[in-house]
């Protein structure tokens, strides 16, 4: 029997066992070169980068190093940048948190549309519903009492408002809500909330014969259930408009068509709670009230910069299309009509659409709007992370700043003691009509 054997050539390199030490050694030296550029591109990016920015990349890898609980670095850098509080107004939004904020300031709704505030007491109300919200569908109103809440009727339970909200949030079908003007809930009812997506509605129109909503998709109308406007003098009508995003332009060009078709000469603009919104909307809004303005491109608001240029901002005067010279004009507003809002009410004085004394201000502590007469720019980052900034101070067309003052009842406008939600009586604005009438 033959004994089988092998064995490697050899070749003008050497015998294979000198080969494969110096391959060894030629990957080693590789690798600690390799360790060595790191450490020097490491230290490089490390001292380029400013002694805050260091503390801050210091800090996140401390965190996640530390943390008592497993926690990743996208969660912990999101945390350090959601602590940005230059102002009230400049805040750093995710990627997917921006595309939600987008979303409903475009106008599209996937939430249950209910906003909360909470009395002292820790009674829970409701401050708004969206218009052609689930909880506007439903027919819960503004000022309301939410006593209990649950997935059906049989499975009401009570809660504050972190159990309430936490609730709506994780639920993603229909839910009910006992709701009523009386604390007590003496006039409690049980309103089921049906989820679905929805086509925002901006503004409210009322007269002594209708409430209705314009859905701008839809081209139609519904009766909202706040119902028609007792105690208004059958020439007049009353406008809201709840924010200025999505189709709030469309909407009120819709409305103030049908007010003039309708033959009413008085129009109640209600901003109250109004925080604003897009400044391109407000430019669309602001096109219908420039009464006295003599260009077919009036400016309605100017934006100065840090580095002193500053940005005009136009609309087109179409206030003879829709409204006659005798028209009537008169303002809700309350210390929560800010930003976009008070840049209408200031497009609304400089072009004597209104006087000081047509602004009707609910006085609580004091009587007046908020103050913002600044705005916000968005920067996006390669991930899509959105960082919102205020970059500019905003003037009316008569070089009016409200920022930090808002329009005051020292102004000359008209101050009306109410609370800030209505009951099942607005009583600001039964006060106003007294006062009209």
């Amino acid at each position: 029997m033959d004994e089988e054997t092998s064995a490697a050539p050899e070749n003008e390199g050497g015998t294979p066992r000198k080969n494969t030490k110096r391959n060894v050694l030629l990957a080693a030296g590789g690798v600690i070169l390799a360790v060595i550029f790191f450490f020097i591109g490491w230290a490089a990016r490390w001292y380029s980068i400013d002694r805050q920015a260091r503390a801050l990349l210091w800090a996140v890898e401390t965190a996640q190093k530390n943390y008592y609980k497993e926690v990743s670095r996208d969660d912990l850098y999101t945390t350090f940048f959601e602590g940005l509080s230059l102002d009230p107004y400049s805040e750093y939004y995710t990627k997917e948190a921006y595309e939600e904020v987008s979303r409903a300031q475009g106008g599209e709704g996937s939430d249950a549309g209910l906003s909360l505030t909470t009395e002292t007491s820790g009674a829970i109300r409701v401050f708004r519903t969206r218009g052609n919200s689930p909880s506007e569908r439903a027919g819960i109103l503004a000022g309301m009492y939410i006593l209990a809440f649950g997935s059906s009727e049989a499975e009401l339970s009570t809660g504050n408002t972190e159990a309430l909200t936490a609730f709506v949030s994780a639920t993603k079908g229909d839910f009910v809500l006992r709701c009523g003007f009386d604390p007590a809930g003496t006039d409690a009812e049980n309103y089921t909330v049906r989820r679905a997506d929805y086509r925002i509605a901006a503004c409210l129109y009322r007269d002594g014969e209708h409430a209705l909503r314009y859905l701008n998709a839809e081209k139609s109308t519904y009766e909202a259930p706040i119902g028609p406007l007792e105690g208004l003098p059958e020439t007049a009508c009353y406008l809201r408009i709840d924010e200025f995003f999505g189709t709030a332009e469309e909407e009120v060009a819709y409305f103030l068509n049908y007010m003039r078709s309708h033959g009413k000469r008085e129009l109640i603009l209600d901003l109250r709670s109004n925080g604003g919104g897009y400044l391109h909307v407000f430019q669309g809004i602001a096109q219908y009230f420039l009464r006295s303005a003599t260009e077919q491109m009036p400016i309605v608001a100017t934006a100065r910069y840090r580095d002193g240029h500053q940005e005009i901002y136009r609309a087109r005067n179409r206030f003879s299309e829709y409204f006659s010279d005798d028209v009537k004009i008169r303002i809700l507003a309350d210390e929560r009509t800010a930003s976009a809002s008070e840049c209408l009410i200031g497009a609304l004085v400089s072009y004597d659409a209104v006087s000081y004394g047509d602004i009707y201000l609910r006085k609580g502590t004091e009587a007046r709007t908020y103050g913002k007469g600044i705005m916000q720019s968005s920067f996006t980052d390669p991930a899509g992370n959105v960082l919102k900034l205020t970059v500019a101070e905003i003037f009316w067309p008569d070089g009016t700043s409200i920022h930090g003052k808002g329009v005051t009842e020292a102004d000359g406008a008209i101050a009306i003691e109410a609370p800030l939600l209505p009951g099942e009586e607005d009583i600001f604005l039964t006060q106003v009509l007294e006062m009209l009438a």
